[in-house]
């Protein structure tokens, strides 16, 4: 009997080790982030031009960032783009040199589970600026391998830091 709270507390930390995880989940319902994955999406060059600019608490994300940046832009095909950026914080500066009606061009990506027209952008021109969100693989540049804002230990690099779809 009395190895039956060690028994327990053991059981309940190899239950915990694999929970945590599970919680930490990135993406809209995938196991792990866009840059994790081996098969990435295929990326989209787009222009258009900038209806509103949103940035906020973000309702769906699963990432550790709570509010997020998001452009809508009116596309040259004549449809609506939800085009999220990232996380607001890291991004900021970004967003103080975008405008409403700025003309822009990006490269982007969007998943199956993504809603109708919402991309997730690669890069960024605007104003003649070229500005890179995500690297090759699609791992955010301010998801820092090395303690930075990305949460330390690779745990950054998908689309749940921060991603939201208001």
């Amino acid at each position: 009997m009395r190895n039956l709270p060690f028994c327990l507390s053991v059981a309940l930390l190899g239950i915990v080790s694999f929970v945590a995880p599970a919680t930490a989940q990135k993406g809209m319902g995938e196991p792990g982030g866009v840059a994790r994955q081996a098969v990435k999406p295929p990326i989209e060059a787009m222009s258009g031009t900038i209806k509103d600019i949103k940035t906020g608490r973000c309702e769906h994300t699963t990432g550790r960032f709570v509010e997020g940046v998001h452009l809508i832009v009116q596309a040259q095909d004549n449809r609506t783009i939800n085009l999220h950026l990232g996380p607001a914080s890291p991004l900021a500066d970004i967003v103080q040199k975008l405008a409403l009606s700025q003309e822009i061009t990006f490269q982007a990506f969007r998943t199956d589970r993504m809603p109708k027209d919402a991309y997730v952008a690669k890069s960024l021109t605007a104003g003649g600026k070229t500005f890179a969100l995500r690297n090759d693989s699609l791992r955010p540049k301010w998801a820092s391998r090395r303690g930075g804002k990305g949460g330390g230990r690779g745990m950054g690099g998908g689309l749940g830091q921060g991603s939201c779809y208001w």
